[in-house]
């Protein structure tokens, strides 16, 4: 007897239990996905959703937050600021600052505002100027020569020679030229009977009498003086300038001055349209026009980007292309140049185009262009370098999204997402879509147990397309969460979310009041694409059964659905699990396929552990004989 010919497959059985991460590119394999949202690689090797978050407050407005000691965020006009010492008070500051898109950089206890240019105490709850302005409105403004003790003088006489028998303390003004006796080339000279001699009284400081000046400013600020009519008058060539305030006098200021002009030594008194020089001995005047008001102010640059770096304040000008740095451990004075170590410090940069980002990291203060890379470092202003490097810059919008995690910097690029760690940088998103990395209208980065987190919203069709995607650093695997992002700040302990209506705490366990339940998600949606499977293989094959391996926090489903070849996805199963660990069993129609993507798609709280497949040849041996 003759048997008839059978078709012979042979099952094979393959087990997927280390789980990379998302992969957009051609090169997805079956181990990671190619599209999912809400999966995380904290319990890598399996794959699990992410952390539940949990909803703090509703907030609106949000213009910009920042965390030290304490949570500040910026609303609207509002300061708000909730401290980390728990009972500690809120402090809520109305109308301090614009409606505008904030800066925001930490230095000692004071978070700093621009381009408001406003500091917020943390010890205190207060908000101060780092600049000030005070302005001779209806008031007259009087310049005396003095000495080193804010001290003037009125001389007795004044000659070429000295007074042949002089009294104790008697003051003489010594000329060169008669013609011109207040010149500042003559001397004044004051005598003393103990010792025999006359003594030189060097008058090289301005004794600046202005009403309320001295509550403004403090001693060693750097200020600007105009409008004075002292060149005009002949006192000083360079009272309308920078000076440094060396004293606050009971209504005035002290600054230093060369002396220098024919009609040094007297005072000038100036108003709002003219001004009257006198002699110091009170027996000569001069009267004159002045245009301009008498304006005195410490300046503070206009800065798009900033960052602290050894206790200093550093920030850059794009309209200027130049680099600032505030004097040593004081944000209000920017431009102090007395030539010792803790002088502000700038410099121009000749790279083209604007900044883009700044940030600081391994002891570095770093400004970014698209295409540049600009390094500062030194001790102090006579040793500082700048070193520029033609590399992938930050791109444009993207300056938020600059983070230090673990000793490396993350940010944003026109090429995609790079890390830097002092020297060269380099492609961290070779996995991701690059074409959804670029022309973002903004990007904001932040941290969390070594994850960057990064939001990317881009403009497509007419709308709005945000992602947020999650770089595990120490694993080199990318994710994708649901959008709640908007702003972000990183505490180093807690990574605090905004979606545009209220305020989220990426991880709830770390908050102080861990034990509340309240306003934390029960469950999640999610899914997830694999790679294509079968690419292993040249030959088309069955797929029988599919064996998923799944731990469920919570009462959670399942939806699997797969795609053979590229087509339309078929519903193969939906799973309940029931915080338990269980393996399902789904049994297939054999369909021969070449390749073969399942999707998951569900809402709860799951931990995939693995993935077993039953996979047969679509060819077979040809069996039979006689009997």
């Amino acid at each position: 007897m003759v048997l008839a010919n059978r078709t012979k497959l042979a099952n094979s059985r393959s087990l997927v239990r280390v789980f990379g991460g998302l992969n957009e590119t051609y090169a997805c394999s079956e181990a990671e996905y190619s599209a999912g949202v809400n999966f995380s690689a904290r319990d890598f090797p399996a794959l699990s959703t992410r952390k539940p978050r949990r909803k703090l407050h509703a907030l609106t407005g949000l213009n910009g937050m920042y965390h030290l000691n304490g949570l500040l965020t910026i609303c609207g006009k509002d300061i708000i600021y909730t401290p980390d010492d728990a009972g500690a008070d809120t402090v809520s500051c109305t109308n301090a600052v614009s409606d505008s898109r904030k800066a925001l950089v930490g230095i000692g206890t004071k978070i700093l505002i621009f381009p408001d240019k406003l500091a917020f105490d943390t010890a205190d709850g207060s908000v101060s100027a780092l600049g000030a302005v005070w302005k001779a409105e209806g008031q007259s403004v009087q310049f005396t020569p003095c000495d080193a003790a804010g001290k003037t003088y009125q001389p007795d006489s004044y000659g070429k020679e000295e007074p042949e028998k002089p009294a104790d303390g008697q003051l003489f003004l010594k000329v060169e030229d008669e013609e011109h006796p207040w010149s500042s080339t003559g001397t004044l000279e004051v005598y003393s009977t103990s010792s025999g001699n006359w003594t030189a009284v060097p008058l090289d400081y301005c004794r600046i009498t202005a009403a309320g000046a001295q509550k403004l400013f403090a001693q060693w600020d750097t200020v600007t003086v105009s409008g004075t009519a002292a060149q005009q008058a002949g006192m000083w060539e360079e009272l309308n300038g920078d000076l440094v305030v060396y004293d606050l006098l009971e209504n005035g200021l002290r600054v230093k001055v060369t002396p220098k002009g024919e009609c040094f030594y007297g005072t000038l008194v100036q108003g709002a349209d003219s001004a009257r020089w006198t002699s110091l001995d009170g027996k000569e005047t001069r009267s004159f026009a002045v245009s301009t008001p008498v304006r005195i102010e410490r300046r503070v640059p206009d800065l798009d980007y900033i960052t602290e770096c050894d206790n200093r304040v550093w920030g850059c000008s794009s309209k200027e292309n130049v680099i600032y740095a505030c004097k040593l451990g004081d944000p209000t004075n920017w431009f102090s140049y007395r030539g010792i170590a803790a002088d502000s410090y700038a410099v121009t940069v000749g790279s083209d185009g604007a900044f883009t980002g700044a940030a600081t990291c391994m002891g570095y203060a770093l400004f970014f262009k698209e295409n540049t890379l600009h390094k500062l470092y030194g001790s102090k202003p006579s040793d500082f370098q700048l070193t520029s490097l033609r590399c992938r810059g930050v791109a444009k919008n993207a300056a938020r999204s600059l983070c230090v995690l673990n000793e490396t910097l993350y940010y944003l690029s026109p090429d995609g997402v790079m890390a830097w760690d002092g020297s060269i940088p380099t492609k961290v998103s070779g996995v991701l879509d690059s074409g959804r990395l670029s022309n973002v209208q903004s990007a904001v980065g932040g941290a969390l147990d070594g994850r960057y987190y990064l939001h990317i919203a881009r403009a497509a069709a007419g709308e709005g397309v945000a992602r947020l995607l999650v770089y595990d650093t120490e694993r080199a695997l990318w994710s994708e969460e649901d959008v709640c992002s908007y702003e972000m700040t990183s505490t180093g302990g807690q990574l605090y979310l905004w979606d545009g209506q209220a305020l989220w705490a990426a991880d709830p366990s770390r908050e102080t009041d861990w034990q509340s339940t309240d306003g934390v998600e029960e469950k999640l949606n999610f899914e997830l694409v694999t790679g294509d499977i079968g690419l292993d293989g040249a030959e088309d094959r069955y797929l029988s059964r599919l064996t998923l391996r799944l731990d469920a926090e919570c009462g959670s489903t399942v939806t699997v659905a797969a795609s053979y070849d590229g087509g339309p996805w078929e519903t193969v199963a939906e799973l309940a699990a029931q915080n338990v660990r269980r393996s399902y069993d789904m049994p297939f129609v054999p369909r021969r396929h070449g390749t073969l993507r399942l999707r998951l798609k569900g809402r709860g709280q799951i931990t995939l552990r693995s993935i077993a497949k039953t996979v047969a040849a679509a060819k077979g041996g040809i069996t039979g004989g006689e009997v």
